[in-house]
């Protein structure tokens, strides 16, 4: 049984974490910290675990966290992330951060578009992107993970093989992608206007070219290509709880290739993943399909005309997109099967 602990327990992510956990069958919440609402039950300050749990917020403790967890989710941002982190490594726990924190190979590109200086930059040359499907040895044996967000897994998944195998040019790829609101948390937001009154019959594009996930996915396709990518991001706001639909758009590679290729290229490198499914059309691909899921799903049509492989993927922002793909991680840090607690509606 896994001992778990979550820092930043009543945040839209901790509490996506504790709804998915209650409902694992070989983890055990033993340690849930919150600096707000400490002292308060659980069930109080998310009244959705109404009858579900009993437990007790508490504040977070280093040496709590050590007698009483074996990892740590770190379901806060920014500053509070890079503190706890080498800590708890420290006091041998494992982590798995949900934020942006731990995702950066390099801290000069994390601290330049999230506008906060690294602070642990030794812990972060240590974490391992979590990205099952690319490194699932290296998560195996990580001490720290750093979850993907949920707009780069719609693109990195699908992308990556096909920058491989020279099926895509890494030049100039478009990737046009749509977000609920529960992507921006549960507060406020002025970039994304995130209330319903402001998004309601609306649909708006938000930091175009400059968004933060930007340089998050060009880092993974440069690595899978192994040359530079360069990524073209526009990302929008739909009036809608939850998913990810994305258009990708690239030109065809040195490679010549059909959709038939790129759906067979797909089908052999994702045959054994639990969470990929290929679709013939692009048309069949739909957030319907993957709502409260683990499932990543994704089709392709190759222009000739154009010369362009069009690609459509679809995930939960709150499962496949964070909380899920987090706990699909810890599964394989401590030896479970990776399916466990995940294979039907989540959350």
């Amino acid at each position: 049984m896994v001992r778990v602990g979550i820092l930043g327990a009543t945040g839209a992510v901790g509490e996506a974490l504790i709804r998915i956990l209650l409902g694992h069958p070989e983890a055990r919440l033993t340690f849930l910290a919150s600096d707000h609402a400490s002292g308060t039950r659980v069930d109080e300050a998310l009244p959705v675990l109404r009858g579900q749990t009993d437990a007790v917020l508490r504040k977070p403790d280093l040496a709590g966290f050590a007698a009483e967890a074996d990892v740590v989710f770190l379901a806060k941002k920014g500053a509070d992330s890079m503190d706890w982190a080498p800590r708890l490594l420290a006091g041998g726990l494992r982590a798995i951060d949900c934020g942006a924190e731990f995702r950066f190979r390099d801290p000069a590109v994390y601290e330049r578009f999230y506008g906060t200086k690294h602070t642990c930059p030794d812990t972060l040359a240590e974490a391992v992107y979590g990205l099952p499907e690319l490194y699932r040895d290296r998560i195996r044996a990580a001490r720290i993970v750093g979850v993907p967000g949920c707009y780069p897994t719609t693109a990195i998944l699908p992308l990556a093989p096909l920058l491989a195998e020279g099926l895509v040019s890494p030049a100039a790829i478009a990737v046009d992608a749509y977000s609920g609101l529960s992507g921006a948390g549960k507060t406020y937001n002025e970039k994304t206007r995130n209330l319903f009154v402001d998004c309601d019959e609306n649909c708006r594009a938000y930091s175009p070219l400059v968004h933060r996930h930007a340089p998050e996915i060009e880092q993974e396709l440069s690595l899978a290509a192994g040359t530079p990518a360069s990524v073209l991001f526009v990302p929008h706001l739909l009036p809608l709880d939850r998913g990810i639909l994305t258009t990708i758009f690239a030109d065809a590679g040195k490679r010549p290739a059909s959709t038939a290729d790129v759906l067979a290229l797909w089908r052999r490198r994702y045959a054994a993943e639990p969470f990929i499914r290929i679709f013939d059309k692009l048309d069949e691909v739909t957030l319907a399909n993957v709502h409260r899921t683990n499932y990543a799903d994704f089709s392709a049509l190759v222009d000739p005309r154009s010369n362009k492989v069009v690609i459509v993927a679809a995930l939960d922002n709150i499962v496949r997109g964070a909380c899920g793909m987090a706990v699909q991680s810890m599964n394989l840090m401590f030896g479970l099967p990776e399916t466990t607690g995940l294979l039907f509606r989540c959350v």
